[in-house]
């Protein structure tokens, strides 16, 4: 009886809370709907951004990894900075001071290293800051037309890079002080918010721009089966083919890795063993027996 009652109690206050919703929602207007449609998705991107970070961080590159073989095995290098024996594809970080499964690089925003069981969240975090950028720049496009409605064309990137104008000599020194000290600008007066709208409209384009080498780099290596260091050194016996390689280093469910951090996506490595382009032919042709 108790649990009946519970579940009851249970039920009524589902049923209420979904009333309630159903309220809100009529109360609200056609414009804040459309509001919410814009931010619900980019504060849930956000938000994956934060958590893809903390993940990151906290399972770092080399995961709970940490019993390594005391003899040297086929493959291993002994890494005289940490006194170890060092498993393939690993690499001495002189910051993090460890070697580093599958080192691909150190990430300055997270202060540790990108390597074997990370690398998915780096991934995923760069992509969902991609996704904000391009949004912000472009309605901070649509809004510099709105805040400053006498630009014209060709000034339209000497206000948004300055430093490049003064460069290609569209502007004079003067000029130039005036534009960074948030003054005046070659248009002539500008209030306090439309030089904001130009600076955030900067600063996304340049997330952008940055953003893009990001995903460039890493869709490059991955693409090659290799990490950075790898590339560096020119090592390619890894390369499984494109879709291979993205499960290797993303894991199992490297499409869904994007949607959210806490979706798991097993690896099929250890982070000492992996699969070459050899044992991939080999693979093949087996099959094909």
């Amino acid at each position: 009886m108790e649990f009946e009652e519970n579940s009851f109690k249970h039920i009524r206050s589902v049923d209420d809370a979904v009333h309630r919703t159903k309220k809100v929602m009529r109360r609200l207007q056609p414009q804040d709907i459309e509001w919410l449609m814009r931010v619900i998705p980019l504060t849930y991107c956000g938000l994956n951004v934060l958590l893809n970070l903390w993940k990151l961080v906290s399972v770092g590159p080399n995961g709970k990894t940490s019993d390594l073989p005391s003899v040297q095995k086929p493959g291993f290098r002994y890494c005289h900075s940490c006194n170890v024996n060092s498993p393939p594809r690993a690499y001495h970080c002189p910051v993090c001071d460890t070697c580093i499964m599958r080192r691909d690089h150190h990430c300055s925003f997270g202060a540790t290293c990108i390597g074997h069981f990370n690398q998915r969240y780096f991934v995923a975090a760069i992509i969902n800051v991609m996704i904000i950028a391009l949004v912000v720049l472009w309605y901070n496009f649509l809004l510099i037309f709105v805040a400053i409605p006498n630009i014209r064309g060709q000034d339209f990137w000497v206000v948004c890079l300055p430093h490049l104008a003064l460069v290609l000599g569209q502007v004079t020194l003067y000029q130039f002080f005036v534009l960074v000290t948030f003054a005046f600008s070659v248009l002539g007066q500008v209030t306090l918010y439309q030089f904001f709208v130009l600076v955030t409209f900067a600063f996304s384009g340049s997330v952008v721009i940055f953003d893009s080498y990001l995903i460039s780099a890493q869709l490059f290596c991955l693409y090659r089966g290799q990490t950075r260091m790898e590339y560096l050194l020119d090592i390619h016996a890894y390369n499984c083919g494109f879709l291979e390689n993205l499960r290797q280093a993303l894991g199992r469910r490297w499409p869904l890795i994007v949607l959210s951090p806490f979706i798991p996506s097993p690896l099929d490595s250890d982070g000492i063993s992996f699969k070459t382009h050899e044992m991939e032919n080999i693979s093949k042709s087996t099959k094909n027996l």
